[in-house]
């Protein structure tokens, strides 16, 4: 081989061996790196229920006010056949009032006729903050087509023959309503609503009414539209004042809780209101 052609292959294999690698492998890694921490960190935030919990209700205690983030009371009654329900049991841990868990259910009541919405954890905050998830939390059941509730007695103390009820069953004898067929309807402030009443995100200072009635009929306005939850945690709630739901349903007394266990009545209105 000719001196001057090897001097050229060795240059060549040496240039060859000096020549940096390309580096493309570590870009891949600093940048699953990044994406890991980036993660890591969101996490640790969404956990701490400081500023990234910005969603309300949102969950855990304001360490300026030494309250929570968010203290909301909504109004619930169910009318079956046309009487309202006696209002759900007190509860605040998951289960329902007979449960034995010691986790602690951020939706509950105390037998107010309230839903109290302070989240102790993200699973009862934000967009969790479910009809839906209070009725489970309480042990109970809600779908389009059928409720599981608390009881089958009245606030007056009649009975409407059980807790269980699903669109096409017939209201019992006795009632406003006996022997026709009813179906699962709801109103948030006294305006019906479509769709499945488990998925609404529940708000501060509702009406939400539940009912099982003929199509045809009116849910009318629940007797505690305009009355006040009982003070827990701090809280110092108000009475409500939804302009949509200012006439008592038929038959009902507007009670006011100022504190648990002690209640002032006023004169039933004669008016009802109607539903669009």
């Amino acid at each position: 081989m000719p001196k001057s052609r090897n001097r050229y292959s060795r240059a060549r294999i040496r240039r060859r061996v000096r020549r940096p690698r390309k580096r493309g492998g570590s870009r891949w890694f600093y940048a699953t790196l990044t994406v890991i921490v980036a993660g890591g960190a969101t996490l640790l935030a969404l956990n701490a229920g400081g500023a990234a919990n910005d969603v309300p209700p949102r969950f855990g205690l304001n360490p300026a006010t030494g309250d929570f983030y968010d203290h909301w009371h909504s109004a619930i009654a169910v009318n079956i056949c046309g009487s309202w329900l006696e209002a759900p049991p007190t509860f605040e841990n998951v289960g329902g009032p007979n449960s034995t868990s010691s986790v602690r259910a951020g939706l509950h009541t105390h037998g107010d006729g309230f839903i109290h919405i302070h989240p102790y954890a993200a699973a009862d905050g934000g967009n969790n903050a479910t009809l839906g998830r209070f009725f489970h939390d309480g042990g109970w059941g809600l779908s389009q087509d059928s409720m599981n509730l608390w009881s089958g007695t009245t606030s007056d103390g009649q009975s409407v023959g059980r807790a269980d009820w699903s669109n096409g069953d017939k209201c019992p004898k006795g009632t406003q309503y006996a022997g026709k067929s009813g179906v699962v309807k709801w109103s948030i402030d006294c305006k019906s609503k479509s769709g499945n009443p488990a998925d609404y995100k529940l708000h501060d200072l509702q009406v939400i009414a539940l009912a099982f009635l003929p199509k045809s009929a009116d849910i009318g306005v629940p007797p505690n539209a305009s009355a006040t939850p009982s003070a827990d945690a701090n809280s110092n709630p108000k009475a409500l004042n939804v302009q949509s739901c200012s006439t008592a349903g038929p038959g009902g007394e507007v009670t006011t809780t100022t504190i648990a266990g002690q209640t002032t009545t006023t004169t039933p209105a004669t008016t009802t209101s109607s539903t669009p």
